[in-house]
């Protein structure tokens, strides 16, 4: 019947706003849902094909159309969308992040009226601000009643639709047995020696204490320093700071080289990163102890991997980010001693950007990192109850598609 949904019909929209985190996201979703069902079919919808390319290497940022990975990607104003999605109408459409629809997209929906009712699913960013259970799958009107939208919230409870599992991150966890302990490298093994001369045992490297730095523009000379300070207390190991590119990459650069300029004492190891795909990105996070990420998808990675972690969020106007951040502290303080939950509050709270000494927030969270271990773990073990989001968002359109053919019968 003209009138149904196909549920194995998906059309992904998405505007590029922070470089990498929205199509970050889109991307981690779309392979998880190719992971649950191989009827899929997947068309993603993207204005900036050179992010998605940084991403996935398969990408061409010159086509307009592309089949990657078994999915049609579309330049979000390419000419030929019109006629393909004309001959082709969408039954799914998951719009990513408020990112609103193309022009052609909005007239066939609303102007040509497609022959077949279309569901609008607004996937929306993640927060941990109480309006994610409220509007988590809450109906919206639009101005036809063969369109139909609908709100599907990522979230952190298991009134919203959790966070993406997909295999790749799986496989990174579990490479990682769970545990958040420093990787040591491998020894360096002996070199045979000639003969009856005296076997000597080469030294040992010292383990190496994984630390990714990603953020946002920001003085890190207090960073710096009390990173400096963490290496030394750090118990046979070698702390490295991997430090990420984005709009942050300088600011810390430039602070490292001044703090090292100008010290004595030789400084923690720094390795500046070549932007790599997302699967490796995963990887290197996931062989990480300590982690101090921005943006949404490595947000939730950082969450489900269970190392202590700070996160800086997207300065907004009027330190609205300050609301995000204590949103996300809420549901994470059960999970500490008041104590060491008032360390890590006031750490987060300055990091983002509320008045105080950064420095002493930062030297006083990673002072107690042992003690805060256990405290992100069980965080992180609350999160992976929730489940797979893109097996509930799967599982929320078939519910969709089977109430809208009973009521069509």
């Amino acid at each position: 019947m003209g009138s149904e949904i196909n549920s194995k019909d998906i059309t992904i929209l998405c505007k590029v706003v922070d470089n990498f985190g929205d199509i970050g996201v889109v991307y981690r979703l779309a392979r998880a849902l190719s992971e649950l069902s191989e009827q899929l079919r997947l068309r993603i919808v993207v204005d900036n094909l050179q992010s998605f390319s940084l991403l996935e290497p398969k990408v061409n940022p010159a086509a307009d159309i592309q089949m990657v990975n078994g999915w049609q990607i579309f330049r979000w104003d390419s000419p030929e969308c019109t006629e393909h999605f004309r001959e082709n109408p969408p039954h799914i459409i998951l719009e990513c992040f408020q990112c609103g629809r193309p022009e052609w997209l909005e007239n066939l929906l609303f102007t040509e009226t497609i022959p077949n009712v279309a569901q609008i699913i607004m996937l929306d960013y993640l927060t941990a601000e109480p309006y994610a259970e409220t509007f988590h799958k809450l109906l919206s009107l639009t101005r036809s009643s063969r369109v139909k939208k609908i709100n599907f919230m990522p979230g952190f409870t298991p009134k919203t639709g959790g966070l993406i599992l997909d295999k790749a991150f799986v496989k990174s966890l579990e490479n990682q047995g769970g545990e958040s302990l420093p990787l040591a490298h491998t020894p360096l093994l002996a070199t045979p020696s000639p003969r009856g001369a005296q076997q000597v045992e080469p030294p040992l490297k010292p383990p190496v204490f994984k630390t990714i730095f990603f953020s946002y523009p920001k003085d890190w000379a207090p960073a710096v320093s009390a990173l400096q300070k963490f290496s030394r207390q750090l118990q046979n190991s070698k702390l490295k700071v991997f430090l990420a590119k984005g709009a942050g990459f300088d600011s810390f650069y430039r602070a490292y080289t001044e703090k090292k300029a100008s010290s004595a004492d030789s400084l923690f190891e720094l390795e500046p990163l070549n932007f790599i795909p997302q699967t490796e990105w995963d990887a290197l996070l996931c062989s990480s102890s300590l982690l101090f990420i921005r943006g949404e998808d490595s947000l939730s990675r950082a969450a489900l991997w269970g190392v202590p972690y700070l996160w800086h969020a997207y300065p907004q106007t009027e330190d609205y980010q300050l609301v995000k951040v204590q949103a996300l502290l809420d549901a994470m303080k059960p999970f500490f001693s008041p104590e060491l939950f008032g360390t890590v509050e006031t750490c987060w709270q300055i990091y983002n950007g509320k008045p105080g000494d950064l420095e002493t927030a930062l030297t006083d969270f990673l002072s107690s990192y042992e003690a805060l271990k256990p405290g992100f773990k069980a965080f992180s073990e609350s999160l992976l109850k929730n489940g797979n989001l893109a097996k509930n968002l799967l599982d929320f359109i078939e519910e969709l598609c089977a109430s809208r053919r009973s009521d069509v019968s």
